[in-house]
């Protein structure tokens, strides 16, 4: 799996970050078919597709409208086991694949009327179709077109080429020719999310919030734009928030670097943390590592989370990062069948219960990164500033199928400790505000400026 995405290899992923995975590792399950399904916790590392018989991955992770995207996206530097190659299906497995993906839908779907849709005619519909099929990559589609009846904004089929880059973009390592830079969308060009040390764009003094408007003096429009071959040049048209639009001319090379949060400390001892994903396998380490750094030199007063176009991530970074903040009983999992307490048993160090906190968030804040939000509003009292969040919280489970595709399902929700259900809401801040935050200057940031007035009208409470 080493090596550099190609343009159509990153339009594949882009598909999938615009739908945004978010994430849980959840318990192992038996899932009882035609062909056995053995069950296993995704942990850290990535689990071998199966090529038959059929693994149903207990991997659960809820979805949003937007994830970071990078130029180009992230090539593997990952430690686990490879996945096998995609296999060229036979007839009898195309159907045997079809009535796999049919199958787990119907048993495991979270809503038992399927949100007002027929899914057996659904069946009907499709399945004639699959014996006309000439091309895996057709019947790829077929697949895809059929779990996307859902219109669920969470569960989908995915070919076992864009499985295979799913899995890399967990790793959190990054690799590229390019200019060292991970982007997100902007309604004129995009927005640098973060420079990687020792890039060409950070050679350049590109910086967060800076967003690329031009590209070889024509407006930007795709990743593509901005890749090349090594040692070429590319003149970027570059605006930064409260400055005036220029120009700069950056060459292409290989750049390896990390996804990772950010954390400084602020005036009035006000930590500062901004944590873009949790989709990265070990955020919540890298979390952890950066609060410690924070309080080393002396205790906070308090702190700010920057969950601003968060898309969510792994349920056991969601963990790891709360049990920073808070223990006990937070919520609850539930779905067709039955209900699972979510428990903060232990806390992880630094130990900052009772240090009050603020969490920054918009309507790119989604999943498990709103469930953060709101566990945090809930538990802690946490003040919340930002645009109610996407609401999109629904768990989502991985099922790893022949062939290297995989197929996820919707099959959770999650209730606050205070019975409320996200799904379709969305956190509600407690000061609401709808400015562009990527339009100021961090010194100048709504949102941060407002959090740090609430901060220092907060008493901190003790902890347990």
């Amino acid at each position: 799996m080493a090596g550099f995405f190609s343009v159509a290899q990153t339009a594949i992923i882009l598909t999938l970050l615009s739908i945004t995975l978010t994430g849980c590792i959840a318990e192992p399950q038996v899932h009882t078919n035609s062909t056995p399904f053995t069950a296993s916790a995704l942990t850290d590392t990535s689990v071998p597709g199966a090529v038959a018989p059929v693994t149903a991955t207990s991997l659960a992770t809820a979805t949003a409208p937007s994830l970071p995207t990078t130029t180009p996206l992230p090539s593997p530097a990952v430690t686990a086991s490879p996945r096998p190659s995609p296999t060229v299906l036979s007839a009898t497995s195309r159907q045997q694949l079809f009535e796999e993906v049919w199958r787990t839908v119907d048993e495991n779907y979270l809503y038992r009327d399927f949100r007002g849709l027929d899914w057996q005619m659904v069946r009907n519909e499709f399945e004639p179709q699959v014996a006309a099929i000439q091309t895996d990559a057709e019947f790829y589609t077929l697949l895809s077109n059929m779990v996307e009846r859902l219109n669920d904004q969470h569960s989908r089929f995915l070919a076992p080429q864009a499985a295979e880059e799913e899995d890399v973009f967990s790793s959190g390592h990054e690799e590229q020719v390019g200019i060292g830079v991970i982007m997100v969308p902007a309604t004129d060009g995009a927005m640098i999310q973060i420079v990687f040390p020792d890039s060409p764009a950070d050679h350049a003094g590109l910086r967060p919030r800076d967003r690329i408007v031009a590209v070889d003096g024509a407006p930007y429009n795709t990743i593509g734009d901005i890749q090349g071959p090594e040692g070429s040049q590319v003149r970027l048209t570059i605006i930064r928030p409260e400055e005036e639009t220029r120009d700069v001319v950056l060459t292409r090379r290989h750049v390896e670097g990390r996804i990772e949060p950010f954390a400084r400390r602020l005036a009035g001892d006000i930590g500062y943390l901004r944590i873009t994903t949790l989709w990265v396998n070990d955020m919540d380490q890298q979390v952890s590592s950066e609060l410690e750094t924070l309080v080393a030199q002396r205790p906070l007063k308090g702190l700010i989370l920057d969950l601003r176009g968060n898309p969510g991530g792994w349920r056991n970074v969601l963990t790891g990062i709360l049990s920073h903040f808070v223990r006990g009983n937070v919520g609850v999992f539930f779905d067709k069948h039955q209900e699972t307490p979510m428990v903060i048993e232990t806390s992880r160090n630094p130990d900052l219960r009772g240090v009050p906190l603020a969490a920054l968030i918009d309507n790119r804040t989604a999943s498990y990164a709103e469930l953060l939000a709101g566990i945090l509003q809930v538990e802690t009292g946490a003040y919340v500033i930002g645009a109610p969040s996407s609401g999109n919280t629904e768990t989502i489970y991985a099922y790893e199928l022949m062939g290297g595709s995989r197929l996820w399902v919707a099959q959770e929700g999650f209730r606050l400790g205070n019975g409320v259900n996200l799904e379709g809401h969305g956190v509600q801040p407690d000061t609401l505000n709808n400015l562009d935050w990527t339009r100021f200057s961090e010194d100048n940031d709504p949102g941060i400026l407002t959090a740090l007035q609430a901060l220092d009208n907060r008493p901190a409470v003790g902890g347990e």
